[in-house]
């Protein structure tokens, strides 16, 4: 696990990607921003049982969990709902992203509510101010 500053934070975000070009991306934006990155889980890591996800978050307790849903959609969409879904997110705020929203949309017969990141300036922006709204949720749920 490598993070993006040696200072304490209380706005801990973990980012679960099989995209090193996206982690680079977004950590970047996050240590400017002032939030420390937890990165060096890959989403690949998860499935195949490397990393215990329930012992990975409650090590580092992010406020905020980013999951990037890559293809295959289908089997990457089933095995994040049962992340997303872990007693280890309660009180977190979660943001997803994805490369193909209208795609990951398609297979998973809904709407995903994913970010569609694609590489663009404008992609960080969407990414900071959905982190941003996942910390107010996440504050407002453990404040209850």
């Amino acid at each position: 696990m490598t993070g993006v500053s040696g200072r304490i934070s209380n706005q801990v975000v973990a980012l679960f990607n099989a995209s090193d070009d996206t982690v680079d991306m977004v950590q970047a934006m996050l240590n400017a921003s002032g939030l420390d990155c937890l990165i060096g889980c890959r989403f690949a890591d998860l499935k195949k049982g490397r990393t215990n996800f329930s012992r990975y978050i409650a090590q580092h307790d992010p406020r905020v969990v980013i999951f990037d849903i890559s293809p295959p959609y289908s089997e990457n969409w089933a095995f994040f709902q049962t992340l997303r879904d872990a007693r280890a997110m309660d009180g977190r705020g979660l943001v997803v992203t994805t490369t193909n929203k209208k795609r990951l949309d398609e297979v998973v017969g809904e709407d995903s509510a994913a970010l569609e990141i694609v590489g663009k300036p404008y992609d960080l922006n969407q990414i900071r101010t959905a982190i941003d709204a996942a910390l107010k949720r996440s504050a407002a749920t453990r404040s209850d």
